[in-house]
């Protein structure tokens, strides 16, 4: 008995080490293309004083299962209710991931993205100036085919420039992506396909779409033009979606439209929950505990440009899992 328990230990340690050396395997970044066009094909740089390869602003860059594309970056200042500390600034670094793989898997800018300056000291993800740069930021689960996008914030000394921004690719692993940002700020558009080999599912507005037993369907988007009081701000509209989300399953589900349904363009930019916009709709939002067999409808309020394109309604079926569904709205 105990030499069946002893080899059964062994084999599991056996096993357990090959996992954790598999994770250890390190991913090299690959450049796959560029924005400038003097940059096609080309590889990055190679930093002499540390032999990190360093790619520019506007490379395409492919690591593990993931393109990464920083679009530039610019210095926003924050405002009067939210200014950067005396003595530092804001960086926004306007980021385009996606999803080149068959499954599945979720991007956290907290853990994964970071700065850093000339001398290797590096700078966190700050949550004011997340906020100073008026976007969300590129989190969340992300599909096979599905583009993300977003702007990532740091709080930083005002007397330094030239930061590396560095995108680790594997929470458990290595393989990681150093984009040299340059002196001053910088902003390209972003590149029009990166032919992905996977293409995400898009539903149509009337459509009754089942996952992860709930049954939910788009009924209509409007375009509300606000009030004497609440407007959308400039180059902006307002957004209204109807929808309906009904039960199917044998167990209770919560259900949050702010945690759970948001917009996105054709770039990947995502727009989450307006305030404003919800305040000048007649009707509440669809959140509810839904019993099973039951039905919630309600709106929920977004805030877009007025040129936006490619416009997308995301439901997240899961808060703590993966499965969402994408319904055009154009």
């Amino acid at each position: 008995m105990n030499k069946k328990i002893n080899l059964s230990f062994l084999f599991a340690v056996i096993l357990l080490a090959l996992l954790l050396a598999g994770c250890q395997l390190e991913k090299k970044p690959i450049k796959i293309g560029g924005l400038a066009p003097e940059s096609q094909g080309e590889s990055g740089n190679v930093s002499q004083e540390t032999k990190v390869l360093i790619y520019e602003v506007g490379d395409i860059i492919s690591i593990n299962n993931t393109i990464l594309v920083v679009l530039g970056w610019d210095q926003p200042p924050g405002g009067d209710f939210n200014p950067p500390d005396e003595g530092k600034k804001y960086l926004v670094v306007d980021v385009m991931l996606a999803n080149q793989s068959e499954r599945s898997f979720s991007i956290s800018p907290v853990f994964q993205m970071t700065l850093k300056d000339s001398t290797g000291q590096k700078f966190n993800v700050n949550g004011k100036a997340n906020i100073a740069s008026g976007s969300n930021t590129p989190n969340g689960e992300i599909n096979p085919g599905e583009v993300l996008r977003g702007k990532v914030g740091f709080h930083v000394p005002e007397d330094m420039d030239n930061f590396i921004f560095v995108y680790e690719a594997n929470l458990i692993g290595l393989g990681e992506v150093s984009v040299n940002l340059g002196p001053t700020p910088v902003s390209m558009e972003p590149p029009a396909d990166l032919n992905l080999a996977q293409q995400q599912t898009v539903y149509q507005v009337g459509d009754l779409i089942e996952i992860s037993d709930l049954a939910i369907q788009v009924l209509q988007v409007s375009f509300p033009t606000g009030n004497e009081l609440v407007k959308p701000k400039e180059d902006f509209k307002f957004a209204a979606v109807d929808v309906t989300i009904e039960n199917l399953g044998n167990i209770t589900k919560e259900i949050s439209s702010i945690v759970q349904m948001y917009l996105k363009d054709s770039t990947g930019q995502k727009y989450t929950f307006h305030l404003g916009a919800q305040s000048i709709i007649d009707r509440g939002l669809p959140d509810d505990e839904l019993q099973p067999g039951e039905k919630i409808r309600g709106q929920i309020g977004f805030q877009v440009p007025k040129d936006v394109q490619g416009l997308l309604f995301v439901f997240n079926a899961e808060i703590f899992g993966f499965g969402k569904v994408f319904i055009a709205l154009d």
